[in-house]
């Protein structure tokens, strides 16, 4: 898959790319990690910047983040890390964003309502796992996503700016879900339409990973994600709980490269 992507990504060899984003662009719990770079943050050599840098020949500064949120990638530090904008030259040609998810409490929500209930009385957990309070984030998630990705535009006016939105944790919809797994879906299905909303508004390109996601689901023989899990000291997990698997951060950088065929560098 990558070696075919490589020949047809010729146009992009030796073009600068700058990576943005949270967990689901960094990839915690998929070996091996970035060298170098604060354990909390997650980042990882497997992840689909990495893949998609390594495949199309490009000169990648990874800046992804897991925690972060909009406000991490515009203004404020997160693990020491400077705000992620920092990393963006203008002489970048391309630019990938996956960020939103911890705006609206998207992924901290599941684990917040999958963790045993002891812990669920913890305050950080308690928050986390008020779906009220969630699904209101979810108005104002736009407007910041817009405000990344002009700002991305302003700093970097000839890259090509892509957005890659969230693989789903779930499968489709069903009459079996549980109340947890139908705001999880709301929240995710937001977040997407949002994504897409910022992307149009500013011209932004959007790579939809979600949609194909849905198929490979936690369970499936090709799962793109990994439900929760209680980890056990010494075993070696696919990736951290609620989150891509080095299976998603190739499905993702398969799309990613696929975009890749279809749109050349602006100059």
């Amino acid at each position: 898959m990558f070696e075919e992507a490589a020949r047809r990504t010729g146009a992009w060899r030796g073009k600068k790319y700058v990576a943005l984003g949270s967990s689901f662009a960094a990839g915690p719990g998929i070996v091996p990690r970035v060298p170098g770079s604060p354990r909390r943050a997650g980042r990882s050599r497997g992840n689909y910047p990495h893949l998609v840098a390594a495949a199309a020949g490009l000169e990648l500064t990874d800046a992804t983040c897991s925690g972060a949120t909009c406000a991490h990638v515009l203004r404020e530090s997160l693990f020491g890390l400077p705000p992620q904008l920092t990393a963006v030259a203008p002489d970048a040609d391309l630019v990938t964003v996956t960020i939103g998810g911890n705006d609206v409490s998207l992924t901290p929500y599941l684990l917040a309502r999958r963790v045993p209930a002891p812990l669920r009385l913890l305050p950080v957990v308690a928050r986390a796992a008020n779906a009220e309070a969630a699904l209101r984030q979810l108005g104002g998630v736009e407007g910041r996503m817009v405000e990344v990705l002009e700002a991305v535009q302003a700093r970097a006016p000839w890259a090509r700016v892509m957005v890659v939105n969230y693989l789903s944790v779930l499968g489709p919809g069903s009459d079996r879900d549980s109340a947890v797994d139908r705001n999880y879906r709301t929240l995710a299905e937001g977040l997407a339409a949002h994504t897409a909303a910022a992307a149009e508004r500013t011209g932004a390109g959007l790579i939809d990973v979600r949609t194909p996601s849905l198929e490979h689901a936690p369970g499936t023989p090709d799962a793109w994600t990994i439900d929760y899990y209680l980890p056990i000291p010494g075993r070696r997990y696919p990736g951290s709980p609620c989150h891509p698997t080095a299976a998603g951060m190739a499905a993702s950088a398969a799309l990613v490269l696929d975009r890749l065929i279809t749109v050349p560098p602006v100059r």
